[in-house]
């Protein structure tokens, strides 16, 4: 029995193996060609600004009184209460500014007029306007207004540092300004001022 042969075509050989060697470079070219146009896109991306992230507003809660024509911002996390004006007991030897004392709700209350504290304009009118009552670092003090105007809110990167006219006293108990002229008050900075007397209790 004989056996048939069949021939090798080299030829054919030859032409697939360099049609697959083709298309593996041409497969490799796209693949380099789509690293690089991802690394692009992922440049121009990084290239980007970081988006503005918002922080939270630190609002500011206040009670807007009017002094001297002037208005003025205590936070409401210091006021005890708002009572009206009503006769004080004077102190002997006490500084102009210390209208004098009350008794209220059993405890002596020094009542202060920010218009001689802040060195303001006109003499306060003993028989109108209210008493702020406010507690700040453990003393408790009242504050002679001529009215109130109202309560407020505010954010507290739009209260702008005082400005530089404001000097002496009235530059040391003042946090800041509002857009709306409002000064707002730094009520645990008056209440460390050594020359104010703390309140005692009514036994």
């Amino acid at each position: 029995m004989s056996e048939t042969r069949q021939a090798i075509d080299w030829q054919e050989i030859y032409s697939r193996l360099a049609q697959t060697r083709r298309h593996l470079e041409t497969s490799e070219r796209r693949s380099l060609d789509e690293v690089e146009r991802i690394l692009r896109d992922r440049a121009f991306v990084l290239a980007q600004p970081l988006p503005e992230v918002q922080s939270p507003r630190e609002l500011l809660d206040m009670l807007v009184c009017a002094i001297a024509r002037e208005q003025y911002g205590i936070e409401m996390a210091f006021v005890l209460e708002v009572i009206p004006f009503r006769e004080l007991t004077p102190v002997p030897c006490a500084p102009p500014f210390l209208l004098g004392v009350v008794n209220h709700r059993g405890r002596i209350l020094p009542v202060l007029d920010l218009r001689r504290l802040l060195e303001l304009p006109g003499q306060k009118d003993t028989e109108a306007g209210q008493i702020v009552a406010v507690q700040a670092v453990g003393m408790t003090l009242g504050i002679s207004a001529d009215s109130m105007v109202g309560t407020v809110q505010v954010a507290l990167q739009d209260v702008s540092l005082p400005p530089v006219t404001l000097t002496g006293e009235r530059h040391k108990i003042v946090r800041g300004v509002t857009k709306e002229m409002v000064a707002v008050l730094d009520l645990e900075a008056l209440a460390r001022d050594p020359r104010i007397t703390v309140n005692e209790e009514v036994t």
